[in-house]
């Protein structure tokens, strides 16, 4: 009880400075730090990073242009990984406060060490996918808010329980969906939302291939390798020094989807974005792959399937170059515009050059998303979007039920691929007309980490 009152006290601090934050969230000024250079603490949001590989240690990086945060600890389930980034963090905050031996962030092998913190406010959710639903419903738990990185879950199921749990706790929960605060991603969708294409009959998505990896010897794990812990929910296999790498282990079903889902999930949340029915309307879908004939991986390398609405919507779906260009292209009886990473394009191109209408359907702005930076590096503004939301209470721009969403699509792909048959699904019930396709929403989780 004691602890649930201490959270409130903390979110009441961070609301009572929302207004300064959201003024200026890219900038540091003198104003917003102490008399000694360190952020105060009812200024600063105070957060814990769980996992500092690739994705956790690009989120350290995002979040160093803005003022308002302070990491204050670190869980790992492998210690080198863990002592390099906590090393990073000390150094980011002793040349922002002029503290040369800047020592406040603490290194844990057991993430359950952090959510028994009343300090910390946020975790950033940055674990292979097989172990989101299992963590991310331990953060909420514990009354913390949480960015998570997508894919939300690695089964629907999953999926479902973080939603319904986001709700019940109150949960400030920012999906890792990143480009959703880039600006020409918006513009693309706000173009489809509002009819200047005409009515849209197709969205067609393309995102990365997978890749085949083959099998290596088992060995020891290294010293300071958790590896009982990293692999958690999942399923206890020998460890190997490949599985556990970027990119096998997402190649790897029992820890990651693929990039059907991975990858897919950020152009399947622009298709939903711009065009709402692709995630809230029931559809058939049936589709192919190639998956690796030998190996370790067992996700797919290359696919296509078509989701089709009742509406006569169809959502083409398919691996980069299968035959579509990747990224997501809105496709309308009056014209098309296609958006990715790389920038937008449109027919007719006078389509980039509109200018939207004041009774015009307007898209969730992230702060800074239109400022003077690159446009393809979106994790700063989504940050800064996210820090917003801790503050006001408010959804952010990527919220829980539309990252669900997104990666659900990916998912129900994945299912239907593997069953070689036609399946109808629904997304209100969160099921299938087929039972054996059912029985695969969800996998038994390896006791203790179950939900």
């Amino acid at each position: 009880m004691s602890k649930k009152r201490n959270q409130i006290t903390r979110r009441q601090f961070l609301a009572a400075t929302a207004s300064a934050s959201i003024a200026s969230p890219l900038l540091l000024t003198g104003s917003t730090l102490g008399k000694d250079g360190s952020l105060p603490p009812s200024n600063r949001i105070t957060i814990g990073v769980f996992g500092v590989g690739n994705r956790g240690s690009d989120s350290i990086r995002a979040m160093a242009p803005l003022p308002d945060h302070q990491i204050l600890a670190i869980a790992e389930a492998r210690q080198d990984r863990g002592l390099r980034a906590q090393n990073v963090v000390h150094q980011m905050y002793a040349d922002r406060t002029n503290q040369s031996g800047y020592k406040a962030c603490e290194l844990y092998s057991d993430f359950r060490d952090v959510l028994l913190r009343d300090d910390i406010d946020v975790i950033w959710g940055t674990v292979p996918d097989h172990w989101h639903g299992p963590i991310y419903s331990r953060i909420i738990k514990s009354g913390k808010d949480v960015y998570g990185e997508k894919s939300l879950t690695r089964y629907i199921s999953q999926g479902v329980k973080v939603c319904q749990m986001v709700r019940k706790y109150g949960t400030v929960f920012q999906v890792g969906t990143q480009q959703r605060s880039s600006p020409h991603f918006r513009k693309a969708c706000e173009l489809a939302r509002n009819g200047y294409l005409g009515k849209i009959h197709t969205v067609e998505v393309a995102a990365p291939r997978g890749a085949a990896y083959p099998s290596v010897a088992p060995s020891d794990p290294p010293k300071g390798f958790d590896w009982d812990m990293w692999t958690g929910p999942a399923p206890m296999f020998p460890f190997d020094t490949q599985r556990v790498e970027w990119l096998a282990m997402y190649m790897i079903s029992h820890y990651c989807v693929g990039f059907v889902t991975n990858w897919g999930v950020h152009h399947l949340d622009i298709a939903g974005w711009g065009v709402p029915e692709i995630f809230h309307k029931p559809f058939e879908i049936e589709g192919t792959g190639m998956m690796p004939q030998n190996g370790m991986t067992d996700t797919w390398v290359t696919w296509r399937a078509a989701l089709r609405y009742e509406s006569g919507l169809l959502l083409d779906f398919c691996s980069t170059g299968d035959p579509h260009p990747q990224g997501c292209r809105f496709v309308g009886d009056e014209g098309w515009v296609h958006v990715n990473r790389a920038g937008i394009s449109a027919e007719p191109a006078s389509l980039l050059d509109v200018q939207f209408k004041d009774n015009d359907v307007r898209l969730h702005v992230s702060p800074g998303s239109d400022a003077s930076m690159n446009p393809g590096y979106a994790y700063t503004p989504h940050t800064a979007d996210f820090f917003r939301s801790v503050r006001t209470r408010q959804d952010p721009v990527s919220p829980v039920e539309e990252g669900h969403a997104a990666t659900t699509l990916g998912n129900v792909t994945d299912i239907a691929l593997r069953l070689g048959c036609k399946l109808k699904w629904n997304p209100v019930l969160s099921c299938f007309d087929n039972e054996q396709a059912n029985q695969m929403l969800s996998r038994a989780e390896r006791a203790p980490w179950t939900m």
